[in-house]
């Protein structure tokens, strides 16, 4: 979601609404495959929710409020992802947005820093 926003242009709501897509592509081609990989990189940290958390909560966050569903009654499997993104994320103390971008605590080189910024790995769509 917040690649999507910074990066694509696409709203948080658009990209929950969106989510029964990615959701049904991971059933169906990434969970049953992963078993004939050659090799899995588990590349989340302990830090990673504690990072995002300033992005999507509190009066600026981008997780939207129960309210933007109101014209997507039909769309109860984002509103389930979303309620469960909120609880997620209300489950952790934050870190503030200016300890974020410090590369003291999060590694320039930490998969998160896709999303977040301040990557210190070269990746065309981040610059």
């Amino acid at each position: 979601m917040l690649r999507d926003a910074h990066h694509r242009n696409h709203s948080p709501l658009l990209t929950i609404l969106h989510w029964h897509y990615v959701r049904s592509g991971e059933l169906f081609s990434i969970i049953p495959l992963s078993g004939l990989a050659d090799h899995t990189v588990n590349g989340g940290f302990p830090f990673d929710l504690p990072a995002l958390h300033p992005f999507f909560m509190g009066a600026d966050g981008l997780l939207p409020q129960a309210e933007a569903f109101e014209t997507y009654a039909g769309f109860l499997d984002a509103q389930i992802a979303m309620s469960g993104c909120g609880l997620l994320l209300e489950s952790v103390a934050g870190l503030e947005k200016s300890k974020v971008t410090d590369c003291g605590i999060i590694p320039g080189d930490a998969v998160i820093r896709e999303f977040i910024g301040g990557s210190t790995i070269k990746i065309p769509h981040n610059e």
